[in-house]
């Protein structure tokens, strides 16, 4: 009875744990979309959350390692959509085109951060110091959270490419280095991405994910594919 009792009570504390990180994150989202990366202070976070400074240090120790959670967690989000669709029974062309249509959805729900990256030079430098080859940190929990980014970025690469392959090895794809060829459908991607913020009309991810996706398929459909197409 009483492990049980012990039990309960540390599953409530990480619960509430859980929710007043949630809330600091979301607070440091609003202080960085609002006054900028560079001018954002621990300060104003915990007042935007309503927690005291002191509260707010036990979960972070500075804002950049504020910033690599909302990271993470923008990137766990796209992992683990991306590992549900290649694990799907769609065929490999649908399931790429449904993974183009998730990415697209989810940065549409993020516009706000993406857009922040794409305009605002001190977070890009920030973010260029910490992959920096020479980068070092002290601090045990940053670099357990870069080594979180880097794994769940590998995850999201895995999930890409099974796909890529299961499609070269049906013939619904050229048969070419499936890494390389992710690399381009990311590129393309986010090049789609970046263009949102200069248009005047707005498209929807679905809309996006078909132009992109018919424009992929003409650059590496198989040959089977192709011939299926012109009969």
């Amino acid at each position: 009875m009483e492990v049980r009792m012990a039990e309960g009570r540390i599953n409530k504390k990480e619960i509430i744990q859980a929710e007043y990180k949630r809330l600091m994150l979301l607070a440091a989202e609003r202080v960085i979309l609002r006054r900028g990366f560079r001018s954002a202070t621990m300060d104003e976070i915990a007042r935007e959350a309503n927690f005291s400074k002191a509260t707010l240090y036990k979960y972070f120790h500075n804002k950049g390692q504020i910033l690599l959670e909302i990271i993470l967690q923008y990137i766990d989000e796209i992992k683990e959509r991306l590992r549900e669709i290649q694990q799907s029974e769609r065929s490999p062309d649908e399931k790429l085109k449904q993974m183009i249509l998730s990415v697209l959805d989810i940065q549409t729900r993020k516009e706000n951060i993406s857009r922040l990256f794409v305009q605002d030079k001190s977070l890009r430098d920030f973010i260029h110091r910490i992959f920096a080859p020479s980068r070092k940190e002290d601090n045990r929990e940053f670099q357990q959270a870069l080594k979180l980014f880097k794994a769940r970025r590998e995850e999201i690469s895995q999930s890409g490419c099974l796909v890529l392959t299961e499609g070269m090895e049906r013939g619904l794809f050229v048969a070419t280095d499936p890494e390389k060829l992710l690399r381009y459908v990311w590129a393309l991607i986010e090049g789609l991405i970046h263009t949102r913020y200069w248009q005047e009309e707005k498209v929807s991810p679905e809309d996006e994910t078909e132009q992109i996706f018919e424009f992929l398929m003409t650059g590496i459909a198989g040959k089977s594919v192709q011939k299926g197409a012109t009969e």
